[in-house]
């Protein structure tokens, strides 16, 4: 019987050995093939399960400021540059085919993130996977790409899972809105694979070509400058200087692009803000940068985290065990590249995570460190490398090649990406008027149109005020909120940087009528109107969509 049971044994050894022979020498095509349209699947999952008023998701209200900023730019217009420049010049095309509205702009938005970038995302996971250890762990890495997230949120408690499910699943992981948290992740693994490539081979070119990818990642979300930590290590402990020198040749123009960016449209470096006074010994008053703000370490801060964790996760050991062995494999089968990715994931789930602004109980935690946190990718399939006999991988890579090939026409596509940024940026116009709004009650942002064209009719101690509806919203449920000021039209005119209609106003009514009675008192009032909406569809959303022009009326 037990030598039954231990033939048995071998037999499915051999199996399992044949099983990842013919992984090793598959043709990646059909099985990415595969893979794609599983992670598809969950999307479509994601998007029916998630709460969503037709193309709108869950974005707290971020989706209405990038959208804004790149109507602005289509129209050749310096927006405020409250974020990156990369969505708002990359995605600048779509208000252009789509219209005004973000509701509009929805649809493209979407679909391309779910068809294009996710499958990106996915062979970029596939390939860098390979490029660091091989084929066999690829394929691991990119199933558990894939069937992680969900696998994930069945751990969370079931008070929890929705929420992790509709605002960090939906629009972060699988791209449901028009924000730059996905497409900048993507941008990360991009930057992850060529820089690993560029090490792997020794050019200078690939070393510029990963810089540039860098540059592009932060464009996008400039606090993926945390990789950078990564990729700093990666080039030392393999002592490639020139490479890392070429890396960062190629990554200047887009560093460039944002100081110009931030300095034209805020009229000030945010990073200079925290420019703070101290007093030195000798009394003096001097000038000093506080680093908390970019390079945020509160130990405090991340305990009390990880003990709201332990409040909604099934069980935090698990994922002390998932860090600790898969690190331990990472490094046992390649010391260089497991510090690589475990400086990578503790880069942004421990420093960046120990912000003040990361927060369990509303998840902000989990969108700001989720480029860290899809590491655990790579992690997950190294805890098999902890099985006894497993050797260290071959640890080897060729040698320096300081040659660039500029004639070359990858090299012209990579000035063009460079360079055409940086002119976009310093070519727009500062608007002479303010064509866009941002309610700072809300935090949300829209363009100002007449579509709405709101019509007020005093009757005595009432006005009537009427407006069009919306029609433009793709299938959406739209409301109106109606905004009322008696010492000027609501406005108050930004400055420094682009001039923007700064509304700091209560709304006075929300409906989803085209018509509203008010009885304000006795004197000159203006009136504005903005179509609003969300992803629950309700009507007293502060998402803004669109702002009227001011209407003036006197009442006796």
């Amino acid at each position: 019987m037990v030598s039954r049971v231990f033939a048995g044994r071998r037999v499915d050894l051999r199996r399992a050995r044949a099983a990842a022979a013919w992984l090793e020498h598959a043709r990646p095509l059909p099985l990415l093939a595969a893979l794609v349209a599983a992670q598809f699947c969950v999307t479509a999952w994601l998007a029916f399960r998630t709460p969503h008023n037709a193309w709108v998701w869950y974005s707290g209200g971020d989706a209405t400021e990038y959208w804004t900023s790149q109507w602005s730019v289509a129209h050749g217009l310096m927006p405020q540059a409250y974020i990156g420049w990369g969505l708002s010049v990359f995605y600048a095309w779509i208000p252009l085919v789509t219209g005004t509205t973000l509701l509009t702009g929805l649809p493209v938005v979407v679909l391309l993130h779910a068809l294009v970038l996710a499958p990106l995302a996915l062979v970029l996971v596939w390939a860098l996977a390979a490029r660091l250890y091989g084929r066999r762990y690829a394929w691991a890495a990119a199933a558990v790409w894939v069937v992680g997230p969900p696998a994930a949120a069945a751990l969370f408690a079931a008070h929890y899972r929705p929420l992790f499910e509709q605002a960090v699943l939906a629009p972060h992981w699988a791209g449901l809105t028009d924000m730059a948290d996905f497409p900048s992740l993507v941008a990360l693994l991009a930057t992850a694979w060529a820089t690993v490539r560029a090490i792997q081979v020794g050019r200078a070119g690939s070393a510029v070509a990963a810089g540039v990818l860098g540059g592009i990642m932060i464009g996008l979300k400039p606090s993926n400058g945390f990789f950078v930590l990564a990729a700093i290590v990666a080039f030392a402990v393999w002592w490639r200087p020139r490479l890392a020198l070429a890396w960062a040749v190629g990554c200047a123009p887009a560093v460039v692009t944002l100081i110009v960016w931030k300095q034209r449209g805020r009229g000030t470096l945010p990073i200079l803000s925290g420019y703070t006074p101290v007093r030195s010994a000798a009394g003096r008053v001097v000038g000093a940068i506080s680093p908390g703000r970019y390079l945020p370490l509160d130990l405090h801060h991340l305990s009390v985290e990880w003990s709201e964790l332990g409040q909604v996760f099934w069980d935090t050991r698990l994922l002390q065990f998932v860090f600790v062995a898969g690190a331990v494999g990472l490094l046992r089968r390649n010391v260089r590249w497991g510090l690589f990715v475990v400086v990578w994931f503790v880069a942004y789930c421990f420093l960046k995570g120990s912000s003040n602004q990361a927060d369990v109980t509303t998840t902000s935690y989990f969108r700001l460190t989720l480029p860290g946190i899809a590491a655990l990718a790579l992690f997950v399939p190294a805890i098999g490398y902890l099985w006894p006999g497993v050797r260290p991988a071959a640890s080897a890579a060729a040698p320096e090649s300081p040659r660039i090939r500029w004639r070359s026409p990858a090299a012209a596509v990579l000035v063009v990406v460079a360079l055409v940024p940086l002119a976009v940026v310093s070519a727009i116009r500062q608007p002479r008027r303010p064509v866009y709004a941002r309610d700072l009650i809300a935090g949300t942002e829209a363009p100002i149109s007449t579509a709405l064209a709101p019509r007020a009719e005093p009757a005595g101690a009432t006005v009537r005020l009427s407006w069009r509806p919306l029609r433009a919203t793709a299938g959406a449920a739209v409301a109106y909120a109606v905004f009322r000021s008696s010492g000027g039209d609501g406005c108050t005119i930004s400055t420094p940087g682009a001039r923007t209609c700064q509304l700091e106003l209560p709304v006075l009514a929300s409906t989803t009528s085209t018509s509203f009675v008010d009885r304000p008192r006795k004197g000159t009032v203006y009136y504005r109107v903005a179509a609003v909406a969300n992803y629950l569809k309700q009507a007293n959303s502060t998402d803004l969509m669109l702002l009227s022009t001011p209407v003036r009326v006197s009442v006796r």
